[in-house]
């Protein structure tokens, strides 16, 4: 907890209604070990809350809000991780290969109105952050494209506004809703959310480079190639205006790595109490450490061991998780915190 919070929570406990902000992070397969946790808040936890609610995500995280904001969450959950625990590579996968399967997925969770569910809920503004590329990032083919990655790497190496240079952040948001100002320097681009754009969005901010394809041609939106939301805003930091109301983060990690390639700059890394209202939820190190292999699931599965026994151990993260859950409930109903 940032000292805010944690001050508010002292005074008044924690309930749905204290949220301003819900942030959901970038990390493929790393979702797995909160579908617990996203059970618990999607089915018991959110639902008791009536007025609006600004959710702000990249990549997967943009994916799981999707489903918290359609009228059954918990089905449009299990029919997400139903598609996305089936997928299945040949050995010599392509971008194609990937972006085909995963496209498979994303229809799979949106069901045919999942859309319009979305845009008309009553309580969730979802906001969506893709990156609209310049330079040699709007190319995909292989080499191009690993250059311009290089060249973005460089360039937020001399500083995270550098990036600004090759790209510009692009929030598709709910209408809804007024514009999330971010007080970092980044160039920043607002689209409507629509039901011809909403697909195409959650796409676009999943397209890792060098993974998937990026994504063209989305209704409403300027003419270029989006890509994952997650060059910018891997985690996000406390440069994002919560207004009134605390930050809530169900998060895999206990620390925000701002963009992605600042996974190795440690000294980029930010803690809770970095971020004066945020409430950080993640599981324990301890928790990590009893998982098969010892660790989160993550994209390097698909190397490190066949498509059968991945599955195996990815659905056994998914059955642990439902501990976090639990656990999460209770404290809630107790209003048991460790400060």
């Amino acid at each position: 907890m940032g000292p805010k919070a944690k001050h508010h929570i002292q005074q008044n406990g924690f309930s749905a209604d204290d949220i301003g902000l819900m942030i959901g992070a970038s990390g493929g397969p790393k979702w797995l070990v909160l579908a617990g946790l996203d059970r618990a808040l999607f089915g018991a936890f959110m639902p008791s809350r009536q007025k609006p609610l600004v959710t702000l995500a990249s990549s997967i995280g943009t994916w799981r809000f999707a489903c918290m904001a359609q009228k059954q969450p918990l089905v449009a959950l299990d029919r997400f991780l139903e598609a996305y625990l089936a997928q299945s590579y040949p050995d010599k996968v392509t971008v194609q290969d990937v972006s085909r399967v995963l496209d498979e997925v994303l229809g799979h969770l949106l069901g045919e109105t999942g859309a319009e569910e979305i845009l008309s809920h009553p309580v969730y503004r979802n906001h969506i952050v893709t990156i609209r590329s310049g330079g040699t990032l709007r190319s995909d083919h292989k080499l191009a494209l690993a250059a311009g990655l290089s060249a973005t790497f460089l360039a937020n190496l001399m500083g995270r506004a550098r990036l600004g240079m090759l790209c510009e952040r692009a929030v598709f948001g709910d209408s809804r809703e007024q514009m999330l100002q971010f007080s970092d320097p980044l160039p920043t681009r607002h689209i409507a959310l629509s039901t011809a754009n909403m697909e195409l969005a959650l796409r676009a901010s999943g397209a890792v480079p060098l993974v998937l394809a990026g994504v063209s041609n989305i209704p409403g939106a300027p003419a270029g190639v989006y890509r994952d939301g997650g060059i910018t805003d891997y985690h996000f930091d406390q440069s994002v205006s919560p207004g009134d109301g605390l930050v809530f983060y169900p998060h895999f990690y206990d620390h925000c790595v701002p963009g992605w390639f600042d996974k190795g700059l440690k000294g980029r890394h930010l803690s809770a109490q970095h971020w004066d209202s945020l409430v950080m939820v993640s599981p324990s190190s301890e928790f990590v450490g009893k998982l098969p292999g010892g660790k989160i699931p993550d994209r390097k599965d698909f190397f490190s061991m066949d498509n059968a026994r991945r599955l195996a151990l990815w659905q056994k993260t998914v059955a642990e998780s439902e501990r976090l859950g639990d656990a999460f409930l209770e404290a809630v109903e107790k209003q048991q915190w460790s400060f």
